[in-house]
């Protein structure tokens, strides 16, 4: 394969691949359950569950009531013998019955208590914003058969409740002023119910803040699906398709540049900042967010943020985008815990440079005069120092960089690089900068001969002047960061390479650890780096 063909195959087979299912969701409706228990109180549940499902279309009231019976005769079983696991079973199925039928005809026992049959139903207050049950959709996570690339294990908690997915309603305007997740938020949720007199009360909990929950008189583990609302939300909103568009036209694309919290906030836990790498979303971490979640301490001590941006910025410029958000993130919650950043590919070049102190270094390597004799418009000249004047972010803690390009790619560098980064359409805001900033941002050769703006991929260049001035540059002392470097599975190590990234360009002196995975270029996809992700967390919290 020549570099162009190669070049080609790694920029488009992957967008090609993500038309594949990374996520494939399918509902299913349950039609039986059979209980092996011989106790009366679990028999009798059965029939009410029998009966359940036979009623669901044609009564679904009463198929409800029927339902929560079963519930309550299981609850009952559960408080005489706690251990009974036939009885979890039967109690977390009647529920998950419940939830189906009240979403397939849009009952709604929320906005007031509604009475069914002998039942009174409530939902235990939450005095929280946006805890209301009514504004969102819940999808029984057993109704759900999840497949895909990134789904090759399935998350789960054995324990007592119906595992849901919880989807809003209707799109939340101003879900950026706080860093919310998007418009419309996808959280795994867990509800359990209570039985008093004739009164059933649900209350619906966090299963990543809540390992154990009181029912009655006893205490269980709260049961969990950590990964159902990734496949939901992989499936419907489809985030992985925005990679390649927003590598070849990043300004149509500008307002996506954003960090976003993964789960309410909550100023105990450290924050963990992912960053993807070129023409990537934040979907690719989904297998790495199944692996952290699956680790109870980190459920416990991390919250989980994502930077995503449009890959076709040259990286400096994304950079500077990620310093105004963290600023930001400041004044919204300015008791957070220090970050801990992992980036991959450009991703950890962007994470580098969060962790450097640049001086006047790289201006002086592009201009031949300071900042305030520069002839510029003041906006342009601003944009300019921000992307190459810079300090590290004494907000990180630690930084772990997964087959990260710091001293480039020699794809980027050739014949093939320039073929790609013609794909990409420069923003009209650098290309009204003029000739002065081209000469500041091209900085390679082959960028400068075409007259034209640097995309991402000259900055991914070995040959790019800015490259070579930030690894002139010592990463800023303080902040440990570690490594984890690709070499397919060869054992090649130091003349191996990810298929992208050389070892010599991933690896960085004074790393705390370095990993080599058997891995390709997606190496935050790998169980290898994954469980090392992990250990360095686990470290992190004991240091």
């Amino acid at each position: 394969m020549n570099q162009v063909s190669r070049f080609l195959f790694c920029l488009i087979i992957p967008s090609l691949v993500a038309c594949a299912p990374i996520a494939a969701l399918r509902e299913t409706r349950i039609r039986s359950i059979t209980v092996l228990s011989t106790d009366a109180r679990l028999q009798s549940a059965q029939k009410d569950l029998t009966d359940a499902l036979r009623l669901e279309r044609r009564d679904p009231l009463k198929s409800v009531e029927l339902s929560l019976q079963a519930a309550e005769s299981a609850w009952h079983e559960l408080q005489s013998d706690p251990g009974d696991a036939e009885a979890k079973r039967v109690y977390n199925f009647a529920l998950g019955r419940f939830f189906g039928t009240i979403r397939s005809h849009n009952i709604d026992p929320w906005t007031q208590p509604l009475k069914v049959g002998k039942y009174t139903l409530k939902q235990k207050h939450d005095p929280r914003p946006g805890r209301d049950a009514s504004l969102y959709e819940m999808i029984p996570d057993d109704q759900l058969k999840i497949d895909g690339e990134y789904f090759a294990k399935r998350v789960t908690r054995d324990g007592v409740g119906a595992s849901l997915v919880s989807i809003r309603k209707e799109p939340k305007k101003d879900f950026q002023k706080n860093f919310g997740a998007g418009a419309r938020t996808y959280y795994g949720v867990t509800a359990v119910a209570r039985f008093s007199s004739k009164v059933c009360e649900f209350e619906f909990l966090n299963p990543l803040d809540v390992e154990t929950i009181n029912l009655g008189q006893r205490r269980f583990t709260l049961a969990a699906d950590f990964s159902s609302p990734f496949a939901v939300l992989l499936t419907r909103e489809r985030p992985q398709k925005l990679g390649l568009a927003r590598l070849i036209n990043p300004e149509k694309y500008a307002e996506t540049a954003r960090i976003a919290r993964l789960r309410p906030y909550d100023p105990e836990r450290i924050p963990l900042l992912l960053v993807h790498g070129l023409m990537d979303t934040h979907a690719t971490w989904v297998p790495m967010l199944n692996g952290l979640r699956e680790d109870p301490e980190i459920r416990k001590r991390y919250q989980i943020w994502i930077y995503t941006y449009p890959s076709g910025y040259p990286y400096p410029y994304s950079a500077s985008l990620l310093r105004a958000e963290l600023d930001e993130v400041a004044k919204v919650y300015p008791d957070h815990k220090p970050i801990v950043y992992i980036g991959h590919s450009m991703g950890g070049m962007i994470g580098r440079l969060m962790l450097t102190d640049s001086g006047d270094t790289i201006w002086r390597n592009s201009f031949s005069q300071p900042p305030e004799s520069v002839n510029l418009p003041a906006a342009d000249l601003q944009m300019m120092k921000e992307m190459l004047i810079f300090k590290h972010r004494p907000d990180l803690s630690r930084a772990i960089f997964i087959c990260a390009p710091h001293r480039g790619a020699k794809m980027a560098a050739g014949l093939a690089g320039r073929i790609g980064t013609r794909l990409v359409k420069a923003p009209s805001f650098l290309l009204d900068v003029g000739d002065t900033l081209k000469h500041a941002l091209t900085l390679d050769r082959a960028g400068y001969e075409m007259k034209r703006i640097p995309s991402s991929i000259d900055t991914l260049s070995t040959e790019n002047k800015f490259v070579k001035a930030v690894n002139t540059l010592p990463l800023t002392s303080g902040i440990p960061y570690h490594t984890i470097v690709g070499d397919r599975g060869k054992g090649d190590t130091p003349n191996s390479s990810d298929g992208f990234v050389p070892y010599s360009s991933s690896h960085l002196e004074g790393a705390e650890s370095e990993l080599i995975a058997p891995s390709n270029h997606s190496g935050h996809r790998n169980p290898q780096a994954i469980a090392e992700v992990i250990r360095i967390l686990k470290k992190h919290i004991k240091k």
